[in-house]
């Protein structure tokens, strides 16, 4: 015969206002929780107790029809690791409640044993009533499972409060989710900034590559690698920074069956997020892969004017699954990379230049200081530039001094028509002129002497930028 506290427990008003009770507790910690592992926390701490429930087992859908394992509280030895993934269409309710998108319901273990028997022998023989349900966070679905140790009539009351419940998880989830991918937004477009104000002074390769390292850094990167296109032909590996940074610079035909050069050729981005997907694209890359203990790649095309440069290739020392806001990550921070890589492209090409440049600019001083002809340079406003030895000797005017110098100032005692004719004239026409005449210069005072002058137009780069003068005594 029940006693009047057992009556008293069971009445229907005191169970009605207990799970009110335990309802309104569990909001107001979700209530208070922010983050996503505050909201874990709170749902583990809180959730199944709140519907008395033994056991808690959270999964998230990983791919089309397939669920992962999160997390959960009070599972039987050896449960998550079994069960550690899940398809659409295997017996398990947390199956069902994903594939059908409704909650499912299982009073008795007989009952479950009938439709899971795998999963009836996954739990302890104190677990008597099961019930699971569909969620959707961040667009992304998932089920929740819950065990009870008693046999549960389900009743509709009891599905009401147990849904209600169910729903305050997913909305503070939502919640949470929301709060976090604003706080990490705005970590990243900081770090953007960052990438993008360092990069406007990195003059090499390894600079690149080490930026790029560090704010691929928060998404679990182990190394970073910047590859670029040579002659149009070639894909090298230019810098690498992180693990194994001491793999040296490597080149390949834009045509091998390599990640950055089937990047550069599509200029599509490549995602392999497991050793699995590697080993089955890449085979033959499978063994420096181990060697470096890379478990994820992904590789991305480094684009200017719409045009590949090259690829950033980074490296994960766990199967990594990168969410769409963290694909677009990663396509931000090449961006700037990109920019850098083609300013680092323009700046090597400028010293080359400006070192042919100079090389031959020497060669052409030495040429002309040895040879034993005097030779001048004068500018588009006819006056000298440079004098070599000879031609200073010749008129007695040393070669410092001849800067600035107009003809009239060497030779004395001459037409200003008869040498300005033919400097205008090779100005004009772009042909050399010659002419003679008789005039006294420093180097014999008093004494007219006989030249014959030969001007020659001067030419830097298809463009005539002076003139030149050879100077042979009559």
């Amino acid at each position: 015969m029940q006693t009047f506290l057992e009556r008293f427990r069971r009445d229907p008003a005191r169970v009605r206002l207990e799970r009110l009770e335990r309802l309104q507790a569990l909001t107001e910690e979700l209530s208070a929780a922010q983050t996503r592992d505050d909201v874990v926390r709170v749902v583990l701490e809180h959730g199944p107790a709140a519907v008395e429930a033994s056991m808690l087992a959270v999964y998230r859908e990983c791919a089309p029809g397939e669920l992962e394992f999160l997390y959960g509280l009070g599972l039987p030895e050896g449960f998550a690791e079994r069960w550690r993934r899940i398809h659409a269409d295997d017996r398990a309710p947390v199956a069902d409640a994903y594939r059908t998108g409704r909650p499912i319901w299982i009073p008795s273990r007989a009952e479950l044993a009938e439709r899971s028997p795998a999963c009836a022998e996954s739990f302890p023989a104190e677990d008597q009533a099961w019930a699971a349900f569909p969620y959707v966070v961040g667009g992304v679905r998932g089920a929740a499972a819950l065990a009870f140790r008693e046999r549960r009539a389900f009743d509709d009351e009891e599905r009401n409060f147990m849904l209600a419940a169910a729903h305050q998880c997913t909305t503070a989830s939502e919640r949470a989710r929301l709060y976090d991918d604003t706080n990490r937004l705005a970590e990243r477009l900081r770090q953007l900034h960052g990438v993008a104000t360092t990069l406007s002074g990195a003059a090499t390769h390894r600079d690149i590559a080490a930026v790029a390292f560090r704010a691929l850094g928060p998404l679990g990167a182990c190394a970073a690698e910047v590859h670029g296109v040579e002659q149009g032909t070639r894909v090298a590996l230019l810098a690498r920074h992180g693990r194994a940074s001491d793999v040296p610079p490597t080149a390949v035909s834009i045509d091998a069956p390599t990640p950055a050069a089937e990047v550069v050729r599509s200029g599509r981005a490549i995602w392999l997020e497991t050793p699995e997907e590697i080993a089955q694209r890449y085979p033959h890359l499978e063994r420096d892969r181990a060697a470096r203990e890379e478990h994820a790649w992904v590789v991305v095309p480094l684009l200017a004017s719409g045009k590949a440069l090259g690829a950033l290739a980074v490296s994960f020392p766990q199967s990594r699954r990168l969410e769409p806001d963290d694909r677009t990550y990663v396509r931000l921070v090449a961006q700037p990379c990109a920019q850098a890589l083609e300013r680092a492209r323009l700046f090597q090409d400028a010293l080359r230049s400006q070192a042919d440049a100079d090389a031959k600019a020497a060669l052409v001083a030495a040429a002309c200081g040895a040879s034993p002809a005097p030779l001048a340079v004068l500018d588009r406003e006819v006056r000298f530039v440079r004098v070599n030895d000879a031609f200073a000797r010749a008129v007695g005017i040393s070669a410092d001094a001849h800067a600035g110098l107009t003809p009239g100032d060497v030779f004395r005692g001459v037409p200003p028509d008869t040498l300005l004719s033919a400097f205008h004239e090779v100005l004009a026409t772009g042909s050399p002129a010659d002419r003679e005449l008789e005039a006294e210069v420093p180097a014999a005072p008093g004494v007219h002497s006989r030249f014959l002058v030969s001007v020659f137009p001067v030419r830097v780069r298809g463009e005539l930028a002076g003139i030149g003068l050879l100077l042979r005594r009559a």
